[in-house]
């Protein structure tokens, strides 16, 4: 059986692996690293599919540029051959081959390739692992899925090749990886506006873009854990504040005020064993900022200036993803006493309080 055709070289891996199993996908870089890309080039290599030509983590430290030039059939089937043995047998090959041995990483990263990489994969349905070998056995007993595999067939491209990325991430990823690739396609058909449908009913147009889509998420998703949800007002770049619910807004008492710092939105929880107010921040780029200890003392101070109680006040910042390079960025600068939501994971919350007195 011949060997599945290959990609020019480790970066068409990794430009391929980046749209089928990104880290806003899957929750982890490693997915989709350079690592990654070394890793698929070797099963693909070696004809690691469908539980044939298994390999295990040292078959991918040991490959080199000059190993992986040599791409006739018999050549990889040599290689796996070698590498399956030892290290010294790789060393070996390449002498008969005329090169040197110069692997792309040190036998030492196997570790963190097996447990982040590949067990990001294996996650992902992308791996199958051997059932005949032991957890703690050295023997090789990883292979790509058929299906998985399929993804780096080099005569796909285009609408075919999106069309059958989307397919298997529909398929195969796990259910939050569903949901992230659902938001991801949501966000790439975002063109004209984001339609926000409210808790109370009716809609809300908002800019397109990702900030939006953030948005959209707490007041369609977040607000479905509330009691009795209500829009009171959403505020967006370049425009003033949109007033969703003028009467809730006088009932409230309050007075909006563009020059001052409001939130991106304002929710209410109107339910009597509740009577709480949302004050919602969502953060996209590096200039938004969170619900800062600063920022959280002007909303208290908003709204107990309005007669209403600090008791009735919760605070969440909204990110896409907790994986992002953003919320990592932003995380130190989160206040006490508020709550974080992601949009990648609609059914979590994080609160960040004090431990309770003695």
């Amino acid at each position: 059986m011949s060997l599945p055709q290959l990609l020019a070289d480790r970066n068409a891996y990794h430009e391929r692996l980046h749209r089928i199993l990104p880290a806003s996908l899957t929750g982890t870089t490693a997915t989709a690293n350079d690592a990654a890309a070394a890793a698929a080039f070797v099963f693909m290599y070696v004809g690691a599919v469908d539980r044939r030509n298994a390999i295990r983590p040292t078959t991918i430290i040991w490959m080199s540029d000059a190993i992986a030039s040599h791409r006739s059939d018999e050549q990889r089937v040599a290689y796996h051959a070698a590498a399956t043995r030892s290290e010294r047998a790789v060393k070996q090959l390449c002498e008969q081959w005329g090169i040197s041995h110069a692997p792309w990483y040190a036998t030492n990263s196997r570790e963190q390739l097996r447990d982040e990489t590949i067990r990001g994969w294996i996650d992902n349905g992308a791996v199958l692992v051997g059932s005949d070998i032991g957890t703690t056995s050295p023997g090789a007993r990883y292979t790509f899925a058929s299906g998985f595999a399929a993804l780096f067939d080099p005569g796909l491209d285009g609408d075919t090749l999106a069309s059958a990325i989307v397919e298997w991430q529909r398929h195969h990823l796990t259910p939050t990886g569903r949901a992230r690739a659902a938001r991801a396609r949501q966000t790439a058909q975002s063109q004209a506006g984001v339609v926000v449908n409210l808790p109370g009913g009716g809609t809300r147009l908002l800019h397109t873009g990702k900030a939006s889509l953030i948005l959209k998420g707490v007041i369609e998703d977040f607000t479905a854990s509330l009691s009795d949800p209500a829009v009171v007002f959403i505020s967006q770049s370049g425009e003033k504040v949109n007033v969703v619910d003028r009467a809730l807004l006088d009932h409230l008492g309050l007075s909006v005020d563009v020059q001052r710092l409001l939130p991106d939105c304002l929710i209410a929880d109107l339910a009597e064993d509740r009577d709480e107010l949302w004050f919602v921040e969502v953060v996209y780029v590096y200039s938004d900022g969170p619900i800062t200890e600063e920022r959280r003392a002007a909303f208290v101070a908003w709204a107990t200036g309005h007669g209403l109680r600090e008791a009735q006040c919760r605070f969440l910042t909204a990110f896409e993803s907790r994986t992002s390079r953003i919320f990592k960025n932003r995380l130190p600068l989160i206040a006490r006493g508020t709550f974080v939501w992601f949009l990648d994971e609609p059914d979590g919350l994080l609160a960040w309080g004090d431990l309770p007195s003695r």
